[in-house]
């Protein structure tokens, strides 16, 4: 450890005699057109965050109709679903009910129709076509020489 002498100084401090200090002088510039900068960049700054707010709301408008649609999908293939299962039960319903065996039994025990009998069933002869468009295309024929004849005989009435 250090220990020193305590003495007395008979000296007396003396300070320095301090520098006079000047005013400054703050050279007057032209506030205004600080202001005006300064506004603008206020300015500037709102429109940027505006700018990035509007971004932001639509794409997250974006992404809401996008959930919307996709809602309305799962919706509809949820119906389409229902409908295609209603009309597989439909078609096999269908083609139950037109089984030949089931039309049968049904004439048979709703409508009472039965088999007829042999004295009841009648056979006709049907004259031979041989063309069924020849057969038509005379009637046709026929008919306009009648009326074209009908006509001439009203003209005379």
């Amino acid at each position: 450890m250090l220990v020193a002498e305590k003495r007395q100084y008979a000296d007396t401090y003396i300070p320095y005699p301090a520098e006079e200090e000047l005013p400054v002088s703050i050279p007057r510039t032209k506030a205004k057109s600080k202001a005006k900068t300064h506004v603008l960049k206020k300015v500037w700054h709102i429109f940027l965050v505006l700018a990035g707010f509007a971004v932001c709301s639509y794409t997250v408008a974006r992404f809401a109709v996008i959930a919307q649609n996709q809602q309305e999908i799962s919706t509809l293939e949820a119906a389409l679903t229902q409908e295609e299962s209603m009309q597989e039960y439909l078609e096999l319903e269908l083609a139950n009910r037109m089984g030949l065996d089931r039309v049968e039994e049904y004439a048979k025990n709703d409508l009472e129709m039965y088999y007829p009998d042999k004295e009841q069933v009648v056979y006709v002869e049907l004259p031979e076509m041989k063309n069924e468009n020849e057969i038509e295309g005379t009637e046709i024929a026929s008919e306009g020489k009648e009326s074209l004849w009908n006509k001439i005989i009203g003209l005379l009435d």
